[in-house]
Formats: structure tokens, C-alpha cells, sequence
């Protein structure tokens, strides 16, 4: 019978465990050091140098800015004014989940303004932290935008551009001579 040596079973390397754990390390390293980087690379957020306007001058389609204070809060949307009139403003999915705004706090909107109401991209606080809502180019909504629209997307149905469908086709004496399908009997 072999002796028993008490220090080399004692501090026995228990290789499964120690792989583990060898690998678990190491993907923690990973993504703090994927963390750090994905942070250091991320662009910064930038505005459009755009003037701020009154409410009253929204009337065109495209970038704004407009400063002014909340006056009522619907959920992603929320109604600014200034002391010339007030807008719509929709904050899309940054606001879904959590209220960006609170009535009567002072705020600066850069956006889009279509259709109405002002497409948030950025919402600016008293303290000129900014809050980034969305891109300023916005989702397609014009008729001929979207993924059913451009190169290889499937033609329009007939009379989808307003113009009539064009008439069925006559039926000639060749189309009336038809035998019926087989199995059936011509009377």
C-alpha cells in the first residue's frame, strides 16, 4: 500500500474548478475592457447650431429650436409654449418609458417640425445638460418613403396612382372556342 502524503492531498488543484473560474475571469475582463472602449468611441452628442424661434414662426418643414416652458404633459408628448403660441412636441421612444419633463419647467425643444408638431431630437434643461431623444433626419412618413417604396420594391396595385385600372381585355373568338377542363362534360 502507497503512504499517505498529507501536503500533496491537502492542496490538491481541482482542475474543472479551476478552469471555471480561470474563464469566468477572464470574460469579466472582457466586457469591462469592451465597456471602457465602447465608451471612449461612442460619438458625442452634437446639435444643429440653430437659433431658437418663436412658436408662433412654425410654419415650414424642418429643423427647429425652440425655447419656451411645458405646459402640459401627455405621455411621450408634451405641449411647450413661449409667449407667441404653443406646440406639440413628441419625444418618441426616449419618452415611453419615463417622464422627460415636468409642467412649468423651462426647456429648449431641437427637432423637426412636420405635420404639426415638433419631432424631439434633443431636449435641453435650465442646466444645459442634454438629453438625446432621437435622430433629427426622423422615420419615413411621405408617401414615397418607406420599405415598400425605391428600387425592388413590389409595383403598386392598379390604380394606386390615382389613375384608373385599364379596362379588362376583350374576348376574342379564339378566347370563346375553349374546351372545358377534362373530367367535365360539354352540354
Amino acid at each position: 500500500m502507497p503512504a499517505y502524503d498529507e501536503h500533496r492531498s491537502r492542496f490538491r488543484f481541482n482542475r474543472p474548478a479551476g478552469l471555471t473560474i480561470l474563464g469566468a475571469g477572464l470574460l469579466a475582463l472582457g466586457g469591462i475592457t469592451g465597456a471602457i472602449v465602447m465608451a471612449e468611441t461612442r460619438p458625442s452628442v452634437s446639435m444643429a447650431p440653430v437659433k431658437p424661434v418663436a412658436i408662433r414662426s412654425l410654419s415650414s418643414t424642418g429643423i427647429v429650436t425652440i425655447r419656451g416652458r411645458v405646459a402640459e404633459v401627455y405621455g411621450n408628448k408634451f405641449v411647450m409654449e413661449d409667449g407667441t403660441g404653443r406646440a406639440l412636441v413628441d419625444t418618441g421612444r426616449e419618452g415611453d418609458d419615463r417622464q422627460l419633463v415636468a409642467i412649468n419647467q423651462p426647456i429648449t425643444v431641437q427637432g423637426r417640425f412636420e405635420r404639426g408638431f415638433v419631432h424631439a431630437a434633443f431636449l435641453i434643461g435650465t442646466d444645459n445638460k442634454v438629453l438625446a431623444c432621437g435622430p433629427l433626419a426622423g422615420p419615413p412618413h411621405g408617401p414615397h418613403d418607406g420599405p415598400d417604396r425605391g428600387p425592388g420594391a413590389p409595383p403598386p396595385p392598379p390604380g394606386a396612382d390615382g389613375k384608373a385600372p385599364p379596362p379588362p381585355a376583350a374576348a376574342t373568338s379564339d378566347t370563346a372556342a375553349v374546351s372545358p377542363p377534362v373530367g367535365v362534360q360539354a352540354r
